[in-house]
């Protein structure tokens, strides 16, 4: 298979991953409301929902090496697609909240995967263009993301919420479609990534190495921070008096600011010695945003929602930060396993404390005390985390 069809193919098959590893998250948050008019959810649901993408991401990031000792990465992509659109599929039709969970498990274990496998795949097929290549991989992880909650509400009120939630089961369907052409061809990779598994002695050096654990909790914070605000932001909107169509436009707007920072950052992060100042920048945005808010939501929202996009951007660095401090396809498999499972599993805990905060207390000071904690603690390992050299 000649070379340049065989990176064209790799691009789209990346395109087509990248978009999908979101939807299921951020079309969903726009349609609860609607759903509980359908089917019963009850706190717990809410809870749980909000909670199992990082942590199904983060048991994602310490099995996906391990499948490198048995598959291919292009395998483990298809496998992926099947996942996912299944899933997504499946559950837009059933009426148990229990199997509504069960089929999103699913799913989001797929994303998770996901979520592991491409950086590899980038660092094998273009090793020479990882900051290109990671632009169009974190761009289209962004748009993603910001599409669905922009379009769910009006996707909804004509196709009713089963409807909008069958849309990312299709663009889905079209990955398996272009990774099965994929696996069955085999293009050749450039730099070939053997099975690294994030255990062992891999995983005693990468646990003595505090780079690693800056760049894992940098990382876990971004997380943190993007699924409380993913499950909750369009709630306290509406709690604030706004209406879930603006709540719905407000959270598109959040993931947008990510999604046009994510074409620049990766180039930004290659040219610059240090993307410290650029965390420290977005954490004060963040701070600000919560701030805004909390206090004086009705003042400002489209503002409050920009910072807090602007904020919730590391995400996209950290991504950049994984390939770029890398060494090789290898290592690059093994950090990605050991930042993003790591770091899922610490943002799993955001959405549930978030959760249990705002449903069980009459004030909303905890709420908020919590994230703007953890952007300080950001703040404080981004130094670290994003020091020039290999880890």
């Amino acid at each position: 298979m000649k070379s340049a069809w065989a990176s064209g193919l790799i691009v789209i098959g990346i395109v087509v991953a990248a978009f999908n590893l979101r939807p299921g998250v951020t079309g969903l948050s726009p349609l609860l409301d609607a759903m509980g008019s359908d089917i019963h959810l009850s706190a717990v649901f809410l809870a749980i929902i909000g909670m199992l993408p990082p942590l199904l991401y983060g048991l994602s990031g310490f099995i996906t090496p391990r499948l490198y000792n048995r598959f291919s990465g292009l395998t483990i992509a298809l496998v992926v697609m099947i996942m996912i659109t299944v899933g997504l599929g499946v559950r837009a039709v059933v009426e148990s909240p229990a199997i509504f969970l069960g089929l999103s498990v699913l799913a989001l274990l797929g994303m998770g995967i996901g979520n592991v496998v491409v950086p590899p795949i980038v660092k094998s097929y273009f090793p020479d263009r990882v900051a290109l290549m990671s632009t169009v991989h974190v761009g289209l992880l962004q748009l993603g993301t910001f599409i669905p909650p922009l379009v769910a509400v009006p996707l909804a009120a004509t196709f009713e919420w089963r409807g909008s939630l069958l849309v990312w089961a299709g663009t889905a369907a079209v990955g398996i479609a272009v990774w099965a052409v994929i696996a069955v061809l085999k293009p050749a990779p450039r730099s070939q990534v053997s099975a690294t598994v994030v255990g062992g002695s891999e995983l005693v050096r990468l646990v003595k190495t505090p780079r690693a654990w800056a760049l894992m909790t940098m990382t876990g914070l971004t997380s943190f921070n993007n699924f409380i605000l993913f499950t909750w932001l369009p709630t306290l909107l509406t709690r604030s008096g706004f209406d879930a169509a603006f709540a719905g436009a407000m959270l598109a707007l959040v993931t947008a600011i990510p999604l046009v920072l994510g074409f620049v950052l990766p180039l930004l992060a290659q040219k610059m010695r240090t993307a410290s100042p650029i965390v420290a920048a977005f954490c004060l945005c963040l701070a600000v945003g919560y701030l805004g808010l909390w206090l004086i939501p009705a003042a400002a929202p489209v503002l409050w929602t920009v910072l807090l996009g602007i904020g919730i951007s590391t995400f996209p660095l950290a991504l950049t930060l994984i390939t770029l401090r890398s060494h090789s396809a290898e290592a690059s498999a093994a950090l990605s396993g050991f930042v993003q499972g790591g770091g899922y599993l610490m943002a799993a805990t955001g959405p549930l404390i978030f959760a249990f905060l705002i449903q069980n207390l009459d004030v909303m000071w905890p709420a908020y005390a919590v994230v703007l904690a953890s952007v300080a603690v950001k703040f404080a390992v981004s130094f670290s985390a994003c020091r020039p050299g290999a880890i």
